[in-house]
């Protein structure tokens, strides 16, 4: 009898928490307002405003207030309590002569979103020359970033770890990146370019190796080398800018295949993960010479490709050594296009925006009519395992399902099976938009999707194939550029439903339905010159909660309630010194603008770096919020001179801590 009651109480408890999850997940669906978005794009004509080529960079800071959910590891993540390292935009604006000029974003961010692309097309439409259709967010994909901006409901309500699309988020990342590419676009200037590529291996490793190996009968998974098995080149455009009778270095903006996750999931400070030492190695080391350089690195095809961090030591050490690798790989490609700059600038750009739920002509070569996810998505990838659901069956990976697959999904094992229709297909993310863009020798091909390896290289030889010859093209697609899909595999890595299989919403034929738009899309671009496909007015309707403040206060008394201590940290950290700090409350403090410093004899180290961390501890009941402030020292003895500095207002004058004691 007591084993019956035991038997019992364990399928109540079941059949409660499956009765919870389910009433957890359509909380937001069924009681949450909607806000709507409405776009419209003015036709802009291109002028000729001189005969020279120019280009003209700029950099934001767009880190939010703590308390913003974060995207990346959906439920297994936090709401951000401070910042490790700030999260920038840099934009790039291009102009040839008599040309589209285009304006390139790269975001620390972990997908791009194509409402914020269209809103900020709407925003500097006034302001600057630049088209609707040759706007292009790319994105670093990090994981340590915030959500709740995106263009579909799918995702602002499982990408992170609370729901809803956040207005105010969205337009304050919204101003803030229209304003970088206003910047960008009156700081423009006569300018020289240059395109190269070169490999790295070493710092990533394929997470799915099982998977790959699957696009090759003849590879034993047992014997391929992860190590191997990844995108190693790296793609950099270089730009120098007219400086009274010289050019000078300005810029460069360059993409690599690396996951975002070298800080790991439960961590709660916003982070630009490895993306952060990519770009601050070049531009320290230009510094002294040229302070205003500007390195701005995003994703190329990544899906399946990790940072090869150290088993056990994963966390901001690892991201540190491998994006300082990186970093100086891009400084070497960098220097080696000094002699190849050009002062000719062409430039060329194709936008097509399709919804994935109309019929598409010429075909939709195999993609599913609507989205469904599945189950290993629940798992995580390799790397990120959840105990025990990553083990369980039909949700572990190489668990496809092995009948009843004749659907349009095939081998996917769907989370909650039928239940899943329950979502009406809008909800899920089917905007779409391709893009070409060219840059003198460099082809850029931005897709909202997480794309793998293999798929890259089918998309890339693709999309070379349509090129006129005689000219070295350096074809390069860029990952979750404008919007976010889930991920593009190849039909043999579907067919064993690895996460990233799983996570491939429209079904095992995605892949050869962006070939063929890629494809299609370039080919049209060679022959009728730039193509402006994307409808003129729209309007999305999303599902909204508000966790961004109404407004931010301007900075109020700030003070130190401790002096420096000194802690060993561990081995992912390192040591550091700390001490306490009062302040605005977390959701009145701005944090992208300068807040903290370390004022020694021989200089002065900004929140700019990696060196300083803020994490929120506490409100007090007298409006006050309590931090901690870190300070990991790049030299392992600084100066005991050294205080801890916190900017008192706007104008940044500095309240002094105690010395190091």
């Amino acid at each position: 009898m007591r084993i019956l009651r035991t038997r019992y109480l364990l399928l109540l408890l079941l059949f409660a928490g499956i009765l919870g999850g389910l009433l957890h997940t359509a909380w937001p669906f069924l009681f949450y307002p909607r806000q709507n978005l409405s776009f419209s794009f003015p036709v802009q004509p291109i002028t000729a405003d001189d005969s020279t080529a120019k280009a003209g960079i700029a950099e934001r800071d767009i880190t939010p207030p703590a308390g913003i959910p974060k995207f990346g590891y959906s439920a297994w993540a936090k709401d951000a309590d401070g910042f490790r390292t700030r999260l920038k935009a840099r934009a790039f604006y291009l102009k040839g002569p008599g040309q589209t000029p285009l304006a390139i974003v790269q975001l620390d961010l972990g997908s791009g979103s194509l409402v914020l692309r269209h809103r900020v097309a709407e925003l500097i439409a006034d302001h600057t020359d630049v088209p609707a259709h040759a706007v292009t967010l790319l994105v670093t994909h990090t994981h340590s970033g915030p959500g709740q901006y995106l263009g579909s409901d799918f995702y602002n309500v499982f990408g992170s770890n609370r729901a809803g699309f956040d207005p105010a988020l969205f337009e304050f990342f919204s101003q803030r990146i229209a304003d970088a590419v206003i910047n960008a676009y009156e700081s423009r200037r006569e300018a020289r370019f240059a395109v190269g590529q070169s490999d790295l291996f070493g710092v990533t490793h394929n997470r799915a190796i099982g998977a790959w190996a699957n696009n090759f009968p003849e590879q034993d998974p047992s014997t391929a080398d992860p190590m191997q098995a990844v995108n190693p080149t790296m793609t950099l455009l270089r730009i120098d800018q007219r400086r009274g009778d010289r050019f000078e270095p300005a810029g460069a903006l360059s993409l690599y295949s690396i996951h975002g996750t070298a800080i790991p999931p439960f961590t709660r400070p916003y982070h630009a993960d490895v993306w952060h030492w990519i770009s601050e190695q070049l531009e320290s080391e230009l510094a002294s010479d040229y302070p205003q350089f500007i390195h701005g690195p995003a994703q190329a095809t990544h899906a399946d490709n990790n940072p090869a961090w150290k088993e056990g030591l994963r966390g901001d050490r690892e991201a540190e050594r491998i994006g300082k690798a990186l970093g100086k790989h891009a400084s070497q490609l960098f220097h080696s296009l000094e002699s190849q700059l050009t002062d000719t600038l062409n430039t060329a750009v194709a936008s097509r925006q399709q919804d994935l739920l109309d019929d598409i002509d010429p075909g939709r070569f195999g993609l599913c009519e609507r989205a469904i996810a599945g189950a290993s998505v629940a798992g995580a990838a390799n790397g990120d395992e959840v105990f025990p659901i990553s083990y369980l069956p039909f949700l572990k990976e190489n668990w496809p399902r092995r009948v009843f697959s004749d659907n349009c999904q095939g081998a996917k094992q769907w989370m909650l099976s039928k239940l899943q229709l329950l979502l009406p297909a809008e909800r899920f993310p089917h905007q779409a938009l391709f893009q070409i863009v060219r840059i003198n020798d460099l082809v850029l091909v931005p897709l909202p999707w997480e794309i793998t390896l293999e798929s890259g290289n089918r998309l890339r030889q693709a999309v070379a194939s349509t090129l006129p010859e005689g000219t070295d093209w350096k074809v390069e697609i860029s990952s979750l550029a404008n919007g976010y899909f889930g991920y593009a595999v190849t039909p043999e890595e579907y067919a064993l439903q690895y996460y990233e299989g799983g996570h491939t919403l429209y079904g095992p034929h995605t892949l050869d339905f962006l070939i063929q738009q890629s494809e299609r899309l370039s080919r049209e671009l060679q022959q009728q010159g730039d193509i402006n496909d994307i409808p003129a007015q729209q309007t999305f309707s999303l599902l909204s909660r508000q966790y961004f403040p109404d407004s931010l206060a301007n900075p109020g008394t700030r003070r130190w309630l401790s002096e420096p201590t000194r802690h060993d940290g561990d081995a992912t950290t390192g040591p550091y010194w700390s001490l306490l700090l009062e302040a605005e409350p977390a959701d009145q403090l701005a944090l992208y603008r300068p807040l903290l410093g370390v004022h020694c004899d021989d200089g002065v180290i900004s929140d700019d770096s990696a060196e300083l961390q803020l994490l929120h501890q506490q409100d007090t009941e007298k409006g006050h919020g309590r931090y901690e402030v870190r300070w990991y020292p790049a030299t392992p003895s600084p100066s005991r001179s050294c205080r801890f500095s916190v900017s008192a207002n706007q104008s940044q004058s500095s309240v002094l801590s105690a010395p190091l004691p």
